[in-house]
């Protein structure tokens, strides 16, 4: 049957005398292969006016037009009118044949379009129009992008579902996990290492958009990742592409996926609560994978099991694996340390005689809590036999210096007092609180004033005195009134004081006068020294 347009246009060339050949000769020329053949061009030329409805006379009934298809239909499209048609035949199927032997639907899903387009202009639903535009994205290597993106959806019982989308770009092969609450970044991580599970392999590159969970800023290009993330993608060894802001064609079909769960999955379930939507979103995401995708017209199940597959790098171990089993749990007795391949780590001596769990990942042996809160992170060492202490772990055998050093800073605070606080703790890590503290007595004893200690301490800065004896040197040597400093005083060497060679000066000359009036010497010298010379 020809359409309006075409019987219209045959009859305005009959009023113009063309034959019915030359008609076939006119369309043959102008639309080829889809051209109307000779007896129907020549039913519509002997009309003498095109119909007003030329479907009338041979309009079918529609295979969905009944019960109890038409009202399960139009419940679905009152409640979403803009509701995709894939994912009405797919609740259809859900309903009324999942479970049922030999059963299947009237109609596949063109003419169940077709019949949601009779109810559209018939009125029965009202249509609402919108629509986004995308560009064409094109295909990568096997292997090599994963996008991701999140979505959410508010459902009836006033919940908000939040999801997340996973996609390998040249298969179309995807995975979605959802939750009650928002994504954060640990959360994040956990459910891309889950995807990485499902896929059986590790992709190249990952696209991710400028999400707080992942970007903690961006300036111009550069971007700097949240800590979590950053972790993540350096433990599993991963390389990102960040889109530009506002910019989702660079992400269009994992954009294109978040729409499809919301109108496939979503926009025709009655979801009352989460559960819900954890038993019966796999099985969706397992039918879908095996669907012929409209962008390519392919399987990704078929494409993903034929080229993708082997094209992945090989799973690693993860911190962010939830699995129970990937754990091992011990207990700490009362040396604060766990044994791990005849090596022994330490952990915080508040964890002795406590239960610990810890995991083994790309050399590094994470240490947590019964909570799984993290509590180290140790380098596992080739040696075996080793005992593996970090430097927060030693026993501080110090004592409690810190108390004796703020006395010291109430009383004698100085430009310098910092400075030589700090190099004391450098040079006496074990014997810190017995030097400040003898310190302290000799300040006590004799009081002295503050400017001499403030020289005291900016002489022992500037020459590295940093133990009680050699502080000690000093302070005699600047109360007695020296100026020489401390390292006169350690070199060994006599020093006297300008006045001592003075007066040894002026004895010599006193001596020498009568001599020089005797002999008669001219300027000074004698006639003895004359002869001498």
């Amino acid at each position: 049957m020809l359409r309006q347009k075409m019987i219209q246009e045959i009859q305005e060339l009959k009023k113009c005398g063309f034959t019915v050949a030359e008609i076939a000769e006119h369309f043959k020329k102008t639309r080829g292969a889809k051209a109307p053949t000779l007896p129907t061009i020549r039913k519509y030329y002997q009309m003498d006016a095109a119909p007003d409805r030329p479907s009338d006379s041979v309009k079918k009934e529609k295979s969905f037009d009944r019960e109890p298809y038409r009202d399960a239909i139009i419940a679905i499209l009152e409640r979403n009118s803009r509701c995709c048609i894939s994912s009405i035949y797919d609740v259809l199927e859900e309903k009324y044949v999942e479970g049922r032997d030999g059963e299947r639907l009237p109609g596949n899903q063109q003419t169940l379009r077709n019949y949601v387009k009779h109810l559209r202009e018939s009125g029965a639903v009202h249509e609402e129009e919108g629509g986004r535009i995308y560009e064409h994205v094109f295909d990568t290597p096997p292997g090599q992008q994963m996008l991701l993106d999140f979505g959410q959806e508010r459902i009836n019982a006033g919940l908000t579902v939040h999801f997340i989308c996973m996609l390998l770009r040249y298969s179309r092969l995807f995975c979605v996990f959802a939750q009650d609450h928002k994504f954060n970044a640990e959360e994040a991580c956990q459910a891309m290492y889950r995807g990485f599970v499902k896929f059986g392999g590790r992709p190249g590159t990952v696209v991710i958009d400028q999400d707080a969970v992942f970007v903690a800023t961006e300036t111009f290009g550069e971007v700097v990742l949240t800590h979590v993330f950053e972790a993540f993608c350096s433990e599993q060894g991963l390389e990102l592409w960040v889109c530009n802001k506002n910019d989702p064609e660079s992400k269009g079909p994992v954009e294109n996926l978040v729409g499809f769960v919301k109108k496939n999955y979503f926009s025709a379930r009655d979801i009352d609560c989460i559960e819900y939507v954890w038993g019966s979103l796999p099985s969706w995401v397992e039918r879908k994978n095996k669907r012929i995708h409209q962008a390519t017209f392919r399987v990704p199940a078929e494409v993903f099991a034929q080229f993708e597959r082997e094209a992945l790098r090989p799973l690693l171990p993860s911190v962010y694996e939830k699995a129970p089993s990937s754990y091992t749990s011990v207990k700490i007795d009362s040396m604060p340390y766990l044994l791990y391949k005849s090596s022994k780590y330490s952990v915080p001596r508040e964890y002795c005689h406590k239960d610990v769990l810890f995991k083994a990942v790309d050399g590094k042996l994470h240490v947590y809590d019964a909570s799984r809160a993290h509590i180290c992170t140790h380098d596992v060492s080739e040696c075996k036999g080793s005992f593996n202490q970090l430097d927060e772990h030693k026993k501080d055998d110090s004592g409690d210096w810190l108390a004796v050093a703020e006395r010291l800073r109430k009383k004698w605070n100085c430009i310098k007092f910092q400075h030589f606080i700090n190099g004391f703790k450098k040079e006496n890590p074990r014997h810190l609180r017995s030097q400040l503290r003898a310190i302290e007595n000799l300040f006590d004893a004799e009081n002295p004033p503050r400017k001499l200690v403030a020289d005291v301490m900016e002489v022992c800065c500037q020459n590295y005195r940093y133990k009680y004896s050699q502080f000690r040197s000093v302070y005699e040597l600047k109360k007695a009134g020296y100026a020489s400093g401390p390292a006169t005083q350690m070199d060994g060497a006599q020093r006297r004081s300008l006045d001592v060679y003075k007066k040894a000066f002026d004895e010599r000359c006193a001596q020498q006068a009568p001599r020089m009036l005797e002999g008669g010497g001219v300027n000074g010298v004698t006639q003895e020294d004359e002869n001498l010379g």
